[in-house]
């Protein structure tokens, strides 16, 4: 074997050692670099900036931030939780974490799918046969909220039916939203398959106290509670049972929860459940506190009742509820002209979810007088 043979070799040998070598820390870096296995959706506002889990419930006009706490296992090091804010709590535990906004691992980066949990159907009659279909929860995605970990939350809804059938809503916008979020790492910013994903908690666990929810209030006249803004942007529905008094009960056997649970929970209302919400915050209404002040007949020009015209603030006050059959509307706030007609502002919540409206609008074709109860206090 003559001398250049020999480097040759040596020189084809020690490569062969550094090629090892590489690919060796290639596997042991590949085996090692941090795994998402999980992620909690987190909201956070200016007067508690701790970002929580589970539900808040926010003043009339009051903000919000959106974030996603990720949990990632790093093998051999231990499992951490990363989140964009300073404090985090989950089940109302101090979570040690790391403060960041960026996936933890050099080169790699991640996406978060931003949505919403909204139901299918936005209102109607419900049944105790279709109950189950009309309070099926999907996502609807959120595109405005962009990929990034931390966001400024908005109480708008995703489903199209809405953009349908809804006119804007107040501002402050009131109402109650539940939100889900992917979250998807990939190997380099411009790749389009993620390596990693996993979601938050999403349309099965509704009940999940984990569940990020946020219902915010009604800017409203002294009258209306504004608790009632929380149902805003959830479905109508109208609890068509048998007998007619049994209308609570309707969705124990296909929900496992009467109706009024469900209302409790920021997931269905009712013109009734609505009614009782906005004079006594509650979703009960205790008949025996409602006063009947008479029937209103509908006409052109100033509303009658006896004979009389209605003043705002002395005959009419906000907060009087309207009634035609089952059909209740609460009245909100006059036109301007100091007395009720039908241009007059109600909201109705008559098989479909919540909505400021004239009283024209609100009441059923053909309907020619209203009843007019007064909710007297506690």
């Amino acid at each position: 074997m003559t001398g250049d043979t020999k480097r040759l070799i040596v020189v084809a040998f020690v490569l062969l050692i550094i090629l090892a070598a590489v690919a060796g820390r290639w596997k042991y870096r590949q085996a090692h670099r941090p795994v998402l296995t999980g992620v909690r959706v987190v909201t956070a506002t200016v007067a508690d900036p701790t970002f929580r889990d589970g539900a808040r419930h926010l003043a009339p006009g009051e903000g919000f931030t959106l974030a996603v706490a990720l949990h990632v296992t790093r093998p051999g090091k231990g499992d951490i939780w990363v989140c964009p804010g300073h404090k985090l709590m989950l089940q109302g535990r101090a979570i040690p974490h790391v403060v960041s906004s960026r996936w933890p691992d050099k080169g790699r980066s991640i996406r978060v799918f931003w949505s919403t949990i909204e139901s299918n159907f936005v209102g109607g009659e419900m049944t105790a046969k279709n109950a189950a279909k009309r309070l099926a929860y999907r996502t609807f995605l959120a595109p405005e909220y962009g990929r990034s970990m931390e966001v400024q939350g908005r109480i708008k809804a995703h489903n199209t039916d809405f953009l349908a059938q809804l006119p804007p809503p107040p501002k402050p916008a009131p109402g109650t939203v539940r939100f889900f979020a992917r979250v998807e790492v990939y190997a380099h910013p411009t790749d389009l398959s993620p390596i990693q994903a996993a979601s938050s908690l999403g349309p099965s666990h509704l009940w999940d106290p984990r569940l990020p929810v946020i219902s915010r209030g009604i800017q409203a006249p002294r009258g209306i509670h504004p608790e009632a803004g929380e149902l805003f942007l959830l479905p109508g529905m109208e609890p068509m049972a048998t007998p007619p008094s049994e209308w609570n009960l309707l969705t124990v056997k296909p929900l496992g929860k009467p109706f009024l649970d469900l209302v409790r929970a920021r997931l269905v209302t009712s013109s009734l459940t609505f009614a009782s919400m906005a004079v006594s915050g509650r979703p009960a209404l205790d008949s025996a506190r409602l006063r009947s002040l008479g029937r209103i007949r509908i006409a052109p020009g100033k509303l009658h009742r006896g004979g009389r015209p209605l003043r705002w603030g002395h005959e009419i006050r906000s907060g009087d509820l309207f009634k035609n059959g089952n059909h209740w509307m609460v009245a909100f706030e006059d036109d301007g002209n100091g007395w009720l007609d039908v241009n007059d502002t109600v909201i109705d919540a008559w098989k479909s979810p919540a909505e400021e409206v004239s009283l024209l609008n609100a009441i059923d074709v053909g309907v020619t007088s209203v009843w007019q109860f007064r909710y007297e206090g506690d």
